[in-house]
């Protein structure tokens, strides 16, 4: 109705006042797209701040990995919408302390971190479709932190997330390797594909382009060993992997994703003394095929878990393996095993009642992260309700936001223990 008075009396006015309050109107519409258009650059320029898990978002300041390299990224997205139910074959559950925890938050982009070593090269890139930084590596070498140089326990685990650029597939190869060196030159003997003499457990992908990828695993017990036709790195369908290892003394676990491939009860000597995390890389032809693997997200975490004793004794347990995507409540599918764990024993304790305490890290506004945790821990409830049918009255909930942290938040190490779920037998 007010466009249709406007209209009026725009007709009632002679042809100079018109042309001037047409001429105001046009200055004010264009202001108004002038102001959307300097909004939207600002978006796009601007780097997003960390949320309570330490995670930016995209921002392509600094070196950003190229066309080529950006696409392996893109390929290769999760989605967001994964079940959990998805990972029903996940029994993986993180070990209680982190000690670990490296997204090269500290360092510069464009160079290689510094407390890391090689002998080689590699540098620090962002992609366009996941979050942080990621250490690319275009050259054979050797690539290790050297923050690790105390004898590993006998019970840990350790999770890392690999990308591969399409350039890679069918001539490169990748290995996450856990060795026992007395020094620098060790480490780099003993850092690539092959079986040590010293203790060790590696284990190597191989994209291919076509047809599915190669698995090789070896130690210093049991040789070295390989397993075709698996999906992993199958380029460019699939370009990413999260990678999980759980050692318990002898006996060694490996998870690719979602799925369990390995379960060796004999893999690693009882008193192994392993002591170093070291990354490998080969290619013939990296310059010809502008060929890239990427590491980031490596999480080193001490002690299997006693889910039970904690809980149904001790009357708490803490668990920092549920996982929730960036600034949301929902809860990642690989959170699977962690879920699992804690509403096993709640079924077979079907008297025990629990609250379930959500917490953050220091990072973000306070506000904010308060409701963040109360609604993630809901998100728990729910899934054990749902996926695993424990009684919803039997469970309460309750956030603390940053408000209760056990360990310090000023390393990335800190702000990954303070962020977790804690259940409190009621």
């Amino acid at each position: 109705m007010k466009k249709v008075f406007l209209l009026l009396g725009i007709c009632a006015l002679g042809s100079t006042t018109q042309a001037q309050l047409f001429d105001r109107i046009k200055n004010k519409v264009q202001q108004k797209v002038n102001d959307k258009i300097d909004q939207t650059i600002d978006k796009a320029t601007t780097p997003k701040k960390k949320d309570d898990q330490g995670n930016t978002g995209n921002n392509n300041t600094g070196n950003t990995a190229d066309n080529n390299n950006t696409a392996a990224a893109n390929n290769s997205a999760p989605s967001a919408s994964t079940d959990i139910k998805a990972y029903s074959r996940f029994d993986f559950v993180p070990g209680e302390k982190i000690i670990v925890q490296e997204n090269f938050a500290q360092d510069v982009i464009g160079e290689f971190p510094g407390q890391w070593n090689t002998r080689s090269g590699a540098e620090l890139v962002t992609v366009s479709n996941r979050p942080g930084k990621w250490l690319a590596i275009k050259q054979d070498g050797i690539f290790y932190p050297e923050y690790i140089t105390n004898k590993l326990p006998d019970n840990f685990t350790l999770q890392v997330d690999l990308m591969a650029s399409n350039g890679i597939a069918g001539i490169g190869a990748i290995t996450v390797g856990l060795i026992k060196a007395s020094d620098t030159d060790e480490k780099f003997h003993y850092g690539d594909g092959s079986a040590a003499s010293n203790p060790s457990f590696k284990v190597t992908f191989s994209p291919k382009s076509s047809g599915e990828g190669t698995f090789r695993y070896s130690s210093n017990l049991i040789g070295d060993h390989s397993i075709s036709g698996t999906p992993y790195f199958n380029v460019p369908k699939k370009n990413y992997v999260r990678l999980s290892i759980w050692r318990q003394k002898q006996r060694v676990r490996v998870y690719v994703d979602s799925t369990k491939i390995l379960d060796l009860p004999r893999a690693l000597d009882a008193d192994g003394g392993l002591n170093a995390l070291v990354f490998s890389s080969y290619a013939p032809d990296y310059d010809k095929t502008d060929g890239v693997f990427y590491i980031s997200n490596i999480n080193l975490a001490v002690g299997a878990p006693d889910t039970r004793n904690k809980l149904i004794t001790e009357g708490k347990f803490t668990t920092h393996g549920i996982l929730f995507d960036t600034n949301s409540d929902h809860i990642k599918a690989e959170s699977y095993g962690a879920l699992k764990d804690i509403a096993s024993v709640l079924s077979e304790n079907a008297a025990v009642k629990v609250k379930i305490i959500g917490h953050t890290d220091a990072d973000g506004n306070d506000k904010l992260n308060l409701d963040l945790s109360k609604r993630r821990a809901e998100a728990v409830k729910a899934a054990l309700n749902k996926t695993f049918g424990i009684d919803v009255a039997r469970m309460e909930t309750d956030g603390k936001g940053k408000t209760q942290p056990i360990d310090n938040n000023t390393s990335e190490v800190g702000k990954a223990n303070n962020r977790r779920v804690e259940f409190i037998k009621l």
